[in-house]
Formats: C-alpha cells, sequence, structure tokens
C-alpha cells in the first residue's frame, strides 16, 4: 500500500474545510470496509485520507419532517435493531446478508453508497424505498434523489468537495398499507457479492396495486429502478398475468454481463423469477 496522510477531523466543519480544495486526490474514509481493500489493490491511490470516525454530525436516526434522517456514518448493523429502520422491512433484509457481523458494524451506509458498486447490498432497498441523498460541502446542503446520484460504476454525482451527510426515508411510506421485500442471490451464504438482487416497494388500495417500485442490483452498470416493469403494474389489479409481464419487462431491463460467477443470461433469468416473487411476497405480507 502506498503511503498517504491521514486526517482525522472531530467536527463537520474540519472535515468540511479538508475537503474545499475540491481536489481527486483526497478521499472521506468511513468505516473502511470498501476503500481500504481498494487501496490494498491500488485501484484508487490518493494522497490524503479524511476519516470521519470521530464527526459526530453525521451520526444519528431521527424522524423529522415526515421523514426519516439517517446519518452518513450509521453503521449497517443498526438497520438490524434502530426501532426507527427495523420497519423498512427490505433494508432490514439487505443488512441481515450484508458481509458478516463484524462488518456490518464497521461499515456504514454512507460508505456503502459512496462506493457506488452495482453490487451494493443496500442500494436496491434504498431505490425501492425512494430515498434520498444529503450532501453537504463548505458552501452548503443539496439533496437529490438517491435514482439521480449513481452515474456507472463506482461513479457518482457527488463533487469532490462534498460529503454524504444523510439519507431521507420517506416515513408516510412505511404504513400498513405498503411493503418492502429484498433478495440477494449469491454463491455463498455469508460474504457473497451478488450475483442478482431485487428490491420492492408495494403500496395496495383494495386489490389494486396502488403504486410500486422495483429496484435491480448487479446487473447493470450502476443499481437501477426498472420503471418499465412498474407501469405495468401501477393502479392494476395484483394478477398472475401482470406478475408476470412485469417480471418479463424488468429482466429486459437491465444488462447484465457474463463473467465468473453467472452468465448474462442466468442473471436475466433470476431478475425475471426474483422480481416476481419479492412482488408476490410482498402483497401476501400486507
Amino acid at each position: 500500500m502506498r503511503e498517504f496522510e491521514l486526517l482525522q477531523p472531530k467536527t463537520l466543519p474540519d472535515a468540511l474545510d479538508a475537503l474545499a480544495q475540491n481536489d481527486a486526490a483526497r478521499r472521506p474514509l468511513g468505516g473502511g470496509t470498501d476503500l481500504l481493500v481498494d487501496l490494498r489493490a491500488k485501484r484508487v491511490q490518493p494522497d490524503v485520507l479524511i476519516a470521519l470516525q470521530k464527526v459526530n454530525e453525521l451520526r444519528g436516526v431521527a424522524r423529522v419532517n415526515g421523514h426519516v434522517r439517517v446519518g452518513a456514518s450509521t453503521p449497517i448493523a443498526e438497520f438490524l435493531k434502530h426501532p426507527l429502520l427495523t420497519p423498512y422491512r427490505a433494508l432490514h433484509q439487505a443488512a441481515s446478508v450484508f458481509a458478516n457481523p463484524m462488518i456490518r458494524n464497521a461499515g456504514t451506509i454512507g460508505g456503502n453508497i459512496g462506493s457506488a458498486s452495482p453490487a451494493g447490498d443496500t442500494l436496491p432497498p434504498l431505490l425501492a424505498l425512494d430515498a434520498q441523498i444529503e450532501l453537504v460541502s463548505a458552501s452548503g446542503t443539496r439533496t437529490l434523489a438517491l435514482d439521480d446520484f449513481f452515474l456507472g460504476p463506482r461513479k457518482t454525482a457527488r463533487n469532490a468537495n462534498e460529503l454524504i451527510y444523510a439519507i431521507q426515508l420517506p416515513a408516510k411510506e412505511n404504513s400498513s398499507a405498503t411493503r418492502s421485500c429484498f433478495y440477494k442471490l449469491g454463491l455463498r451464504q455469508a460474504d457473497a457479492i451478488s450475483l442478482v438482487s431485487v428490491a420492492v416497494w408495494l403500496a395496495r388500495e383494495g386489490e389494486k396495486i396502488r403504486d410500486v417500485r422495483i429496484a435491480l442490483g448487479a446487473v447493470a452498470p450502476r443499481p437501477l429502478r426498472a420503471k418499465r416493469a412498474e407501469e405495468i403494474l401501477r393502479g392494476q389489479i395484483f394478477s398472475e398475468t401482470n406478475l408476470k409481464e412485469a417480471a418479463r419487462i424488468a429482466a429486459a431491463e437491465c444488462s447484465p454481463i457474463d463473467d465468473l460467477r453467472a452468465s448474462a443470461k442466468y442473471r436475466r433469468r433470476m431478475v425475471n423469477v426474483y422480481t416476481r416473487r419479492m412482488l408476490e411476497q410482498a402483497w401476501q405480507n400486507l
């Protein structure tokens, strides 16, 4: 590993001052579960790391103005036990299969988002829940839909002088009339990179699907919403015919690759299978 300078700011203004040079050679460091691996593999070679573990402003979970706000330094393990977070079933399911307990206690939600891996476990659930992301810099704060944050493999809309400040989860969409589900397909039970992951959020109104969101991971250059599949279902009767068509279209919307772990054909087929299963599961649990 090449040498680098390590800064350890204790306040958010100090952390932002360290990033204010808008220098791509400076990288924020959260839990380090992704970045340190990349450093050892020499995929990234920053001159300066800015450790955020002591910045208390990036921690905390609270209900604020109709949404649940989660600080970027919140560990993944918190989604398994915090009373404001456990009702988000898809996120709870993703956290439960996230690497292993040691990594879940170290890795942060901001780090998982910022890494922007197409196979990031929490990213499809966050997209399905219509999460928003807060970015902060020395000049102010901006908020954007998480779906607009991911630009490509390891590429995001974060500027070099910005930190991921928090995520916002719509509290009003976590009710008795809505359900979310997540499934990760991997080659083993623990410490597995996703071959395919599917998250859905569904709102019911009588026998109709009032609204729906479908998010896919590990099957495109970035985590994505299957928006054409959503349109097939939105406002329609929940039926086997509609489910089959939506699952087929979701599989057509993704663009998986062939690699050592699975073929593109297999991944696309699994998108079809698990999109349908997650929709059925969400509906049955309403």
